[in-house]
């Protein structure tokens, strides 16, 4: 029937959830541009906020120093300090920008339920442990670039100086994990929710990966970001998350200093160590959470007009997803020819 709402489904399909699906769709997609746009506001702030530090050292007088080039003119202090104010401006102001435009409370979208010592740990032991075996996918990817001559190195400048270090841990390993989750697993994913618990983890995780910028980072924050959103989406908290970013960075910190300290060998026999019982306990953690609760792993009923597949592609169907997809594209092809 021509204009029927049936569309092609046979008379005997509920009309209602043809209508709800509809319904949907356009709030899905007004919501995912909005979503999109923050996150591009954010390399825009990333990038404006870098020149203004600039601008302001040049006013003040400061003078480059490029006895170490690697630190693009700045003392290694400095160099870390203007990275760590830069990083967690350029992503907390649109984060708050977005919550003020659409008048959302903080609360809505920054869970802290309490969850016991247990659940929590175990949710945190079993995501730093997807997130080494995440390491092996974009080790590859890595690895292919590097069969092709793309140069796949992505770690900061470093030295052996104390306060460099303190710094840099701050960088990486305290920054991130509160700034990526105040906007991934707090804004981005709790917005997503309202159109399925599943839908919300895939969407919010395949948007964290877009954002890195980069083929191998892509493919790592993509598997990090399920089971981070999985996690919080399970325990209703961002705690869990922040804490598995947290370690999952903690880490990386002690390798490359074990590596600049020890040499490449140590660092390995480090590194080893550390998968393998990351590893052990994320299983032990697996079995855990699935005792107490068979439905850990699970996903809610879905509209079966509107499923999973279909609000993937409405998440990037709109002017900012598909601004997103083309800076992801772009910011991977730049990456690698660096």
């Amino acid at each position: 029937m021509i204009g029927s709402p049936y569309g092609p489904y046979n008379p005997y399909f509920d009309p209602s959830l043809y209508m709800m699906a509809q319904d949907e769709k356009r709030q899905l997609k007004r919501t995912s541009n909005a979503l999109c746009w923050t996150l591009i506001a954010s390399t825009v702030f990333l990038y404006a906020i870098s020149i203004v530090g600039r601008v302001y050292l040049n006013a003040v007088g400061y003078t480059a120093d490029y006895t170490n080039p690697d630190f693009h003119g700045f003392t290694p202090v400095l160099y870390y300090l203007l990275n760590g104010v830069t990083y967690s401006a350029g992503l907390a102001i649109p984060a708050f920008l977005y919550l003020s435009i659409f008048r959302i409370p903080p609360a809505e979208v920054l869970p802290f339920q309490k969850n016991g010592f247990l659940k929590t740990g175990a949710c945190v032991l079993f995501g730093v442990a997807v997130c080494m075996l995440a390491n092996i996918p974009a080790s590859i990817i890595s690895n292919i670039e590097n069969m092709f001559g793309f140069d796949t190195d992505l770690s900061m400048p470093l030295t052996d100086d104390p306060a460099v270090l303190v710094l840099f841990f701050i960088t990486i390993a305290v920054a991130p994990p509160i700034v990526e989750e105040l906007i991934f697993r707090g804004i981005v994913l709790q917005s997503l929710r309202k159109f399925g618990d599943g839908f919300a983890i895939v969407g919010s995780a395949l948007l964290f990966g877009l954002f890195h910028g980069n083929l191998v980072q892509i493919v790592f924050a993509f598997i990090a970001g399920l089971v981070m959103a999985l996690v919080d989406v399970r325990t209703d908290s961002l705690l869990p998350s922040i804490l598995i970013h947290f370690c999952n960075n903690a880490i990386s910190f002690v390798l490359t200093v074990v590596q600049r300290l020890y040499g490449e060998t140590t660092m390995g026999y480090v590194n080893n160590v550390v998968f393998g019982a990351a590893v052990l306990l994320g299983i032990g953690s697996l079995v855990y959470l699935w005792a107490k609760d068979r439905n850990f792993f699970q996903g809610g009923a879905v509209n079966p007009v509107f499923r999973t597949p279909e609000k993937i592609k409405t998440l990037f169907l709109n002017f900012g997803g598909i601004v997103l997809l083309i800076y992801a594209f772009l910011s991977s092809v730049y990456t690698l020819t660096q």
